[in-house]
């Protein structure tokens, strides 16, 4: 695993779209949006919105300033690498909480589902409809196997990505007291 893997996480979370605007954000700091969005071939008003996906998570902020010219505020953006790490920590972090919920709810429950694949439901659902699917109607058959072992197997994936970026977030953080100590000596 490389620095790949945080670019597959960042484009699992974020899509292709906020993905690349990423990668040419990074490039500098204060970037124009109009400058951004000429560079991503993408009209001002949609980068505009790709942006604040960014700034909602804090990865990003902006300062504006007025062009005397037009009279209009041209804003500046600014990626905050330095936090994409803890971001995707946490996030990584959340994920296996939710899959460990549902990993103990699946050996709890006997669960049912439709032939056609429309539903599926534990228990007490499946009795509330009488055994019957509340999409198409067809008899609901009782599952001989969960989805405990490909949840197992996701829930290793995430750990595995979770060590990862604490491995990196450790090496990120011993190179900027190395830098910081460095720079106390000149």
């Amino acid at each position: 695993m490389k620095k790949s893997l945080v670019n597959d996480l960042l484009k699992g979370y974020f899509g292709d779209d906020v993905f690349n605007l990423i990668g040419e954000l990074s490039k500098k700091k204060d970037y124009s949006e109009f400058k951004l969005a000429e560079a991503l071939k993408k009209e001002v008003n949609e980068t505009r919105n790709l942006l604040y996906k960014l700034h909602s998570l804090n990865l990003a902020s902006f300062t504006r300033k007025k062009d005397n010219k037009i009279g209009w505020y041209i804003y500046y953006w600014t990626f905050h690498d330095e936090i994409i790490n803890d971001f995707l920590l946490r996030h990584e972090k959340s994920q296996l909480e939710s899959l460990k919920e549902r990993f103990l709810k699946e050996g709890k429950s006997d669960f049912y589902s439709c032939l056609n694949k429309c539903v599926r439901l534990d228990f007490d659902k499946a009795c509330d409809f009488s055994f019957h699917c509340p999409e198409c109607g067809e008899l609901l058959g009782q599952e001989v196997e969960g989805d405990e072992r490909r949840l197992g197997s996701e829930m290793v994936k995430i750990c595995e990505e979770i060590r990862f970026l604490e491995e990196l977030r450790k090496r990120t953080v011993g190179t900027q007291t190395n830098q910081a100590a460095d720079g106390g000596k000149r």
